[in-house]
């Protein structure tokens, strides 16, 4: 009677035992599953914002144009000469100027040779006495004529020649409470990984 006793209670604890274990394994694939998907989740949001980063550093054009006019008409409004020249490619801006609209998809071909000839050294020269002109402009700069600007729109981009764009920009400027706006034209050059100013009112 004893011996009966005791089996049924060893039957009952191994129920139990292998109760608990199949409840433990559940759990466990349960689990395994939640940090599974999570894994995925978590492996496709990196791969979306390694897209993006990719897309705005090779294929953005559109959006470093306008980080570029932006950096140019800030460091302009402040008085930072020096660095709102830095937005512009000197060479760029020298090849440009020699052409017509109706030349400007000859642009790159005639900004490589440029860069390749003897009067490029030239242009480099009086372009670097010009920042040092810049430098004693910005010692003269009065603070209170300082103007904010701020890019409302971009109404157009448009590529008009390899590695050249036209961009027209709704442009707001505030000086010493006075407000003004109107939309300019200017003309960006993709470079490396970059853009640079090639053409704007006043260059």
């Amino acid at each position: 009677m004893e011996e009966n006793e005791n089996k049924n209670e060893n039957v009952e604890v191994t129920e139990t035992v292998e109760a608990n274990e199949t409840t433990v394994e559940a759990t466990a694939e349960k689990v395994g599953g939640i940090k599974s998907k999570k894994g995925l989740i978590i492996g496709i949001v990196v791969a979306l914002i390694a897209i993006c980063i990719i897309f705005n550093v090779f294929f953005n054009t559109k959006g470093k144009a306008k980080s570029t006019i932006k950096n140019y008409l800030n460091n302009y409004g402040k008085g930072k000469y020096v660095k709102a020249m830095k937005q512009i490619d000197p060479a760029g801006r020298y090849v440009f100027r020699q052409l017509d609209e109706d030349e400007y998809e000859d642009f790159w071909t005639e900004y490589k040779e440029f860069k390749k000839s003897d009067e490029w050294d030239d242009v480099k020269e009086e372009w670097e006495e010009r920042i040092e002109d810049m430098k004693d402009e910005e010692e003269d700069f009065d603070k209170d004529d300082k103007t904010t600007f701020k890019i409302k729109k971009i109404t157009k981009f448009k590529k008009v020649g390899k590695n050249l764009y036209q961009v027209k920009a709704k442009i707001k400027a505030k000086q010493d409470g006075e407000e003004d706006e109107d939309t300019l034209t200017f003309y960006v050059m993709k470079k490396g990984l970059g853009t640079k100013l090639v053409n704007v009112s006043g260059l």
